[in-house]
């Protein structure tokens, strides 16, 4: 029986270039490198990123390196244009971005040229400017509107949107010409030996990775581990959205109990999810939330770790049937308490909801079937 979910090279009558770039991700970005492009080297196109070095080399995607500095402000107005400019360079038959201040690039991109243009949404950006902690509170909507009368008026020109998720596909599927919902799954292969060993004899922790900020839920999991059992450990991994919230997570009383990794690579990640009889994704309230799909949700799943998650309904509808784990309230410290000790005490429970996860990832919910997703509508772009 032949894998359908397999990638293979397709027969094209020319080689295709494609360029994807970002003026935000590292050019070892797990969706957008790991991902995405070498899915579509793999598939036989000609692949180039443009994107913040990270060190890294690659043999399969042609990697052109943007030095990651200076500010906001500065990679807004400065290195997006930078981006551009190289990518322009490369002469692509398609260009895909991936980050809403290169909207302009991207439609100048259209207007100018022949290639086929890309807008790769992972957030549901007018939602998400409406929380970001960093725009002072008075001109948050104002800023937010604004950006959507853009977002609207470039992706009615641009060839395709990718949306990392139904939600944001539902967003631009009466406006732009073609939409594809591209998850954000996890690979199979890369927790399949973690999610298969016994490990259960040194999962003695409960684990948070990505980005720590407020809305993220940081500050009611630290609350949380005051009921918690005190023989928990506690790993935490990823950066601080700001200095305010990090001294917040520093000065907190519970602080003390974590193992913090900072910024970690990939094989770092496998490791602290071995060593965890539990990951959380307690992200508070807020629209751009609600609708998520944590990518961190599911590589809990793909390790075989449970998951404790926010009750909100979306996440609920893939938690609970699988059943991987259990949902809370996210912003209540014994809610979040409780659960984490009853996977500690009930190891049999804990381990049956971390197959059944794994089994999720296997069936439904993995990068393979998203991949060729967007091979398909590389195509359809392609064929007009």
């Amino acid at each position: 029986m032949t894998d359908k979910s397999k990638i293979t090279p397709i027969c094209m009558k020319k080689i295709i270039k494609v360029c994807h770039f970002s003026s935000v991700h590292k050019d070892n970005d797990v969706r957008v490198f790991s991902k995405e492009c070498l899915t579509l080297a793999t598939a036989g196109y000609d692949t180039t990123l443009i994107a913040c070095d990270s060190q890294q080399d690659s043999d399969q995607v042609r990697l052109i390196k943007i030095k990651d500095q200076g500010g906001r402000l500065r990679r807004i107005f400065f290195r997006s244009f930078r981006v551009y400019r190289a990518a322009l360079s490369t002469k692509a038959d398609i260009f895909h971005f991936h980050d809403p201040e290169l909207l302009p690039y991207g439609l100048l991109i259209k207007l100018t040229t022949r290639a086929k243009t890309v807008y790769d949404s992972h957030e549901c950006y007018p939602e998400d400017i409406r929380n970001k902690e960093w725009l002072p509170r008075p001109i948050r909507v104002p800023v937010a509107r604004a950006y959507q009368l853009l977002e609207d008026l470039a992706v009615r020109r641009l060839d395709l949107v990718v949306a990392a998720t139904p939600y944001i596909h539902k967003r631009f599927e009466r406006i732009a010409r073609r939409v594809v919902t591209v998850n954000n799954y996890p690979k199979r292969e890369e927790f399949a030996i973690e999610a298969s060993s016994d490990t259960a004899s040194i999962r003695d922790g409960v684990c948070y990775v990505g980005a720590i900020s407020e809305i993220r839920g940081i500050l009611p999991f630290l609350d949380s581990l005051s009921y918690t059992q005190p023989s928990i450990k506690v790993y935490i991994a990823g950066s601080f959205a700001n200095d305010a919230i990090k001294e917040a997570a520093f000065s907190h009383p519970n602080w003390r109990r974590v193992e913090y990794y900072g910024q970690v690579s990939r094989s770092q990640i496998r490791q602290i999810y071995k060593r965890s009889f539990a990951g959380i994704v307690n992200f508070l309230r807020a629209p751009n939330h609600e609708y998520s799909q944590p990518n961190k949700l599911f590589e809990y799943m793909a390790a075989g770790i449970p998951v404790i998650a926010s009750d909100f309904a979306l996440w609920k509808q893939i938690v609970e049937p699988t059943p991987c784990g259990i949902t809370v309230q996210p912003d209540s410290a014994l809610a979040l308490a409780n659960a984490i000790n009853l996977l500690y005490e009930d190891r049999a429970l804990a381990h049956a909801m971390g197959r059944s996860g794994v089994h999720a990832i296997a069936t439904q919910y993995s990068w393979e079937q998203e991949g060729i997703k967007l091979i398909n509508a590389y195509r359809e772009i392609c064929a007009t």
